[in-house]
């Protein structure tokens, strides 16, 4: 079930939650005005267009009071909203002037269960400044848990700013209110690059990004056994950082991603893709992963997620993959080492593209540079 088919009217105890109208402008913009409120507005949330009607992917709404009627609080907005991955983000502001009367955590309330009640949707962010205590507090006391921080993040400033995620998942709805939200997870990570012209991908990257080197890398979890996370990069400088870009990513919780085991032979399958990695038995490192700050995630805001340290020895193995989202997609098998990679200078312009897993899978492999396999416990809060 789409989530913004139509606009949300929702009827709480306190509140209502609706559509923004032209009558709303001079209110939204005293909130907008309001240096306190300011400081934690993203630019983009100011704009009354969007809340307009829904599109594809976000809708921004008024907050209401019951009594006095209609009397404008705040808004609130869905935003990141992925059918494919079952997913929504939600934000809240409100006026200074409906502080501190429990009216952030009766809006969360009633947009949690909105979302569930109406959409498939099984995953709820919310992403909240550092400095934002006062949400931080509302997103704790509504059963949201921090999941991400230090999250750099494009909120419309003049700068990127540090955030943390929080998460709710519908199965935690029927938990107890002292059961552990996040546990810890087992994990076996798969990593594997592949060679390519660096002026292909250099012709899909965003404003602001720069090309590395001319590197694909597919990274595979299987989590506890049960979950497969599947991540598709490039390596890229931004914003002063060295890290990954993220092409795309899929999940077997709302993908058709599966894994077999066969002996140490793992093989990940998906109607677009096929992987087989082989352990070798010989443990190493990746050079790769020494340059290595975090990973951008761009999708309705741009996330910059520091990079997960991993302690555990990594083991080279064989590896072999095909895309399969057209005829003629990269595929390659390893050479039983690893290669380096190194920046190279540009030599065609080829057209503007989107960079999409579809495009950046049509760039040919010229070898596969290495792969291998780490297994360690990610450690959540809880």
């Amino acid at each position: 079930m789409r989530l913004f088919k139509d606009c949300p009217y929702i009827n709480g105890d306190r509140m209502i939650i609706r559509g923004l109208s032209d009558q709303d402008a001079d209110t939204i913009r005293e909130m907008a005005d309001d240096p306190a409120v300011q400081e934690y507005l993203p630019a983009f949330i100011a704009d009354m267009d969007r809340g307009a009607a829904p599109d594809e992917d976000s809708i921004l709404m008024g907050i209401y009071f019951k009594d006095p009627p209609q009397e404008m609080a705040g808004i609130c907005e869905l935003y990141n909203y992925s059918e494919a991955k079952a997913k929504v983000s939600i934000g809240c502001r409100l006026l200074q002037k409906s502080w501190g009367m429990g009216i952030a955590a009766a809006v969360v309330t009633m947009l949690r269960a909105y979302i569930f009640d109406h959409s498939d949707v099984r995953t709820i962010t919310a992403h909240v400044m550092k400095e934002n205590a006062a949400s931080r507090r509302v997103l704790e006391k509504t059963g949201f848990v921090r999941k991400y921080t230090d999250i750099l993040s494009d909120w419309g400033f003049d700068e990127m700013v540090l955030m943390d995620k929080y998460v709710f998942k519908r199965e935690w709805m029927t938990l107890a209110p002292d059961d552990s939200r996040l546990t810890d997870v087992q994990v076996e990570q798969f990593v594997m690059a592949y060679g390519i012209e660096q002026d292909r991908i250099r012709a899909m990257l965003p404003d602001g990004y720069r090309s590395l080197r001319p590197v694909l890398r597919i990274n595979t979890e299987i989590r506890d056994e049960e979950v497969v996370y599947v991540e598709f990069n490039t390596p890229v400088e931004a914003a002063g950082r060295r890290g990954w870009l993220n092409i795309d990513n899929w999940k077997s919780t709302s993908a058709d991603v599966t894994f077999t085991r066969n002996g140490n032979t793992v093989k990940i399958e998906a109607p677009f893709l096929r992987l087989s990695y082989t352990g070798v038995g010989i443990e190493g490192g990746c050079s790769a992963e020494k340059d290595n700050e975090g990973c951008y995630y761009i999708g309705h805001d741009i996330e910059f997620r520091p990079a997960e340290r991993i302690d555990a020895n990594k083991e080279f193995c064989d590896c072999a993959f095909r895309w399969m989202f057209h005829k003629g997609d990269a595929h390659g098998v390893s050479a039983g080492k690893t290669i380096p990679a190194f920046d190279t200078e540009q030599v065609h312009t080829y057209d503007r593209c989107d960079l999409t897993a579809a495009n950046a899978a049509a760039i040919p492999c010229r070898q596969v540079l290495g792969s291998y396999i780490v297994r360690f416990t990610r450690h959540r809060e809880g």
